[in-house]
């Protein structure tokens, strides 16, 4: 698990320094017509920008979620539960590392066909995580039935 976590920071932390380091804030780089686009985007809050300028706020949340995650993840074996923490504690210490070091979160991916806040790569995994941690739990039920 530990070092999916430092993967997926590393990931995270990778594509974000690409989006500040050669974008333009607000510059966008068309990747499906129409459907998905890189934007360049700060964001001080959590998505649909909540929580705006609550920064200590959302890293003492963070923080404790990351805490309570690996404090759980010490007495889990299962492996595809192990994997889905990793993800989602990795995601969730790359936006606070965002939040510590530059006040706030890069954001860089964009659905342009809805009405979705433009995300990164953090978020992605915090959500892959969510996901997997949830089919884990079901394949659980399933085999206790």
């Amino acid at each position: 698990m530990y070092w999916i976590i430092i993967l997926t920071l590393g990931v995270d932390q990778l594509f974000k320094y690409l989006v500040r380091n050669f974008m333009d804030y607000g510059q966008s780089i068309s990747i499906i017509n129409g459907f998905f686009q890189l934007t360049s985007h700060r964001n001080t809050g959590a998505a649909w920008g909540i929580f705006a300028g609550q920064k200590i706020f959302l890293i003492s949340f963070a923080i404790i979620v990351i805490v309570i995650g690996l404090i759980y993840c010490r007495k889990v074996t299962d492996k595809l539960t192990r994997i889905a923490f990793g993800f989602f504690i990795g995601g969730a210490v790359g936006n606070v590392v965002d939040r510590l070091f530059f006040g706030e979160v890069t954001d860089m991916f964009e659905i342009t066909f809805i009405n979705y806040p433009i995300f990164n790569t953090a978020d992605v995994f915090l959500v892959c995580g969510v996901i997997l941690f949830f089919i884990s739990t079901y394949k659980e039920s399933k085999i206790r039935e």
